[in-house]
């Protein structure tokens, strides 16, 4: 028979040991941040790594009666900094083009959320430079001018990281950020669809690698890349084979018409060092093509594709 000290001794042990299971997980869970990729509509990105959140053209008027356009609660919800869409670090635009880009509603975000970061394109910039209270938000613009075959450039951009627990305010206008971050930026000017044609366009591809663990090496860490409306010819592409190199793209986001193409598919596979590729600038009626390839894409505005830790270690 156990002793009533005995019990007492047992039954705290049983309770510790309860504790230590169900706080450790929760302890785990609160300090490892999924890493996310939400569709917004036809090339219209949002990522999530840790405390950063970044967009890609997400706001445009056209859609030419083909592509999707982003839902107006989802676009709502970007302008109200309301979740999921919230804290918004910095928006990339790949071209001016009109089903990618619409500066008025650029312009009314970047005044309204006055820590947003925008990389953009010379061309988009030009159309904003044309609207009054410009100037408010010009220092906040890192304008993207590279010719055809120009050498990519790379810079860090530093953002807010995300803390709704501790607000600050700027002309009275509420910003959740309180300390400074990085995004690795790597930039280069692929050729718009159709090239020869529209070679006046100016269509960036970003590779955007963002801050996690401040320990992680930067090779280790979550890297996107956003292709525009690049054109699927290895000429393009194979000069900047070191620039592929560089840096392991976890998840690219092509044009859908790369699948469709022999050497759209050799260049996602083999050229720009990739480990998966998720198809954008998907039409409405996806094409059967598209379908039959077996390829991922996105066709639904507000699909999350969440990425394991291991998808971006090499």
């Amino acid at each position: 028979m156990k002793s009533p000290e005995l019990s007492v001794a047992l039954k705290r042990a049983c309770m510790f040991v309860y504790l230590i299971v169900i706080l450790i997980p929760l302890q785990v869970i609160a300090h490892d941040k999924e890493t996310t990729a939400t569709y917004l509509a036809n090339e219209g990105v949002m990522i999530s790594a840790g405390d950063v959140k970044v967009l890609f053209d997400p706001f445009f008027h056209n859609d030419y009666g083909t592509y999707q356009l982003v839902p107006e609660k989802i676009i709502n919800a970007i302008m109200n900094n309301t979740a999921p869409y919230d804290n918004i670090s910095a928006i990339f635009v790949s071209h001016a083009h009109g089903d990618h880009f619409a500066e008025q509603d650029m312009l009314v975000y970047m005044l309204k959320h006055p820590a947003v970061k925008l990389v953009a394109p010379t061309q988009a910039i030009a159309e904003m430079q044309k609207l009054a209270q410009f100037d408010n938000i010009k220092d906040r613009i890192t304008a993207i001018d590279l010719a055809y075959k120009d050498k990519p450039i790379s810079f860090e951009l530093d953002v807010g990281k995300a803390n709704s627990a501790n607000d600050t305010e700027i002309n009275g206008t509420e910003i959740n950020s309180i300390a400074v971050d990085s995004i690795q930026v790597d930039a280069v000017r692929i050729p718009h669809a159709g090239w020869p044609g529209r070679a006046e366009v100016s269509n960036i591809v970003y590779r955007v690698t963002m801050p996690t663990n401040a320990e992680d090496d930067k090779h280790e860490r979550p890297t996107f890349m956003h292709m525009g409306d690049a054109d699927p010819n290895d000429s393009h592409f194979r000069p900047l084979a070191d620039f592929w190199d560089q840096q392991k793209t976890t998840v690219a986001f092509p044009p859908y018409w790369f699948f469709l193409d022999s050497m759209g598919n050799y260049i996602l596979d083999y050229r720009i060092n990739a480990n998966k590729s998720i198809g954008v600038h998907v039409p409405k009626q996806v094409p059967p093509a598209l379908i039959r390839s077996g390829k991922a894409y996105f066709s639904a505005p507000g699909t999350v594709l969440e990425v394991q830790s291991n998808e971006h270690k090499h």
